[in-house]
């Protein structure tokens, strides 16, 4: 398999060279080759998250083969010049980068809005939300404001809705950006989009960047393509400035799968810290009931307290697809039966229950505790 990475990250750099040098019909076929490597390293990958890595890579050089010849080159024999700049690239810093990451408008959604997750919501709170809150305080006790946190836990338990709520109790600028956004099918795109987006943060004296899927964005290094190692590495250098600076920077990340990150990436300076975000217990889930049935006509045979105990393993999307699902069977039921009005029944419930089963069960929760166990 080292020998396919090798093949693999050798066309990659043939290909960048012949497009520096204005040779299209060449960096065409190396990219073609690019992807025929990948595939051949996603077939022979064992896990699925790893094949599904080098399918899209696959997919990625195979889109470029196909657009190379609408994209600019230089004169065939040009020499790029390090120190020169190109008059047709977008300026990596600026008004434009910063508005494309920063929320001007802080998302209407705090703490006490959301369901469970106390023990998340606690540390959270004590490692970024006070120390940003009273600068003062923390600086007479030796500290600096601001870190890393990572969110990990299973799909659909609210990470991205913590990371709301964080921008909503400060008084900071937020920027939000997911792996897929950062990430380009075009060769070295991703690393500009990047660089872009912490130049913008550290623009600011306080900032929130809170990336998304960043499983996807700093996968790692080693077993991927040379586009995913330069991006991990220009990430853990950007980021490794701030603890020099006067800059505070709160750092949050939300991944479903925290064990395909590269392991520097939690290093102290970056996501040091790893909280848990587990599926709602009983209180919680009842929570969510309450919340998205409210002042939603029920039958007198709706018992939430007993649809909460039962939903053990059901993440709040798993429970909120089953709310929505029952009140469309209970729109059904009143339309066919001529009913003046629609109420949602016990029996609306029990009908969609059969049809979504919950999103965690017991071998996925056991990995994301070893994971948690192995990260102390």
């Amino acid at each position: 398999m080292s020998h396919l990475i090798q093949r693999k990250q050798h066309h990659e750099t043939q290909c960048e060279t012949a497009l520096r040098e204005g040779n299209p019909e060449q960096a065409k076929a190396h990219a073609a080759r690019a992807a025929d490597y990948a595939l051949a390293l996603a077939k022979a990958a064992t896990s699925e998250s790893v094949a599904a890595s080098y399918v899209a890579d696959a997919e990625g050089w195979l889109e470029i083969a196909e657009n190379i010849d609408k994209a600019k080159l230089p004169k065939a024999g040009a020499k790029s010049s390090s120190g020169g700049s190109n008059p047709n690239e977008e300026p990596a810093e600026g008004d434009a980068a910063k508005q494309e990451w920063l929320v001007t408008e802080k998302p209407n959604i705090r703490f006490d809005q959301i369901a469970g997750m106390a023990d998340a919501k606690q540390s959270i709170r004590e490692m970024a939300i006070l120390p940003l809150q009273r600068p003062e305080l923390t600086q007479s006790l030796g500290l600096k404001a601001g870190g890393g946190v990572l969110l990990y836990g299973p799909p659909g338990n609210g990470k991205t809705l913590l990371g709301k709520a964080i921008a909503t109790e400060l008084d900071a600028a937020f920027f939000y950006a997911s792996g897929a956004q950062i990430r380009s099918k075009w060769h070295g795109e991703s690393e500009k989009r990047l660089r872009e987006l912490l130049q913008a943060v550290k623009a600011e004296p306080m900032a929130v960047l809170f990336l998304d899927e960043v499983d996807g964005l700093l996968p790692k290094r080693g077993g991927n393509s040379a586009v995913d190692n330069r991006i991990v590495t220009q990430f853990l250098s950007e980021i490794g400035g701030f603890e020099e600076s006067e800059n505070t920077l709160l750092l949050l990340g939300a991944t479903n799968v925290p064990w395909d990150i590269d392991e520097a990436v939690f290093r102290t300076g970056r996501f040091d810290e790893k909280i848990y975000i587990q599926p709602p217990d009983v209180a919680a889930r009842l929570g969510i009931f309450q919340h998205h049935l409210k002042e939603v006509p029920m039958a007198e045979d709706v018992v939430l307290e007993t649809w909460a105990e039962r939903l053990e393993g059901y993440t709040g999307s798993d429970i909120v697809g089953i709310v929505n699902g029952a009140k469309r069977s209970a729109l059904g039921r009143a339309i066919r039966e001529e009913l003046e009005a629609a109420m949602i029944s016990h029996d609306d419930l029990e009908r969609i229950l059969k049809t979504i089963p919950p999103s965690a069960n017991a071998k996925m929760l056991a990995k994301y505790e070893r994971f948690g166990q192995q990260s102390v």
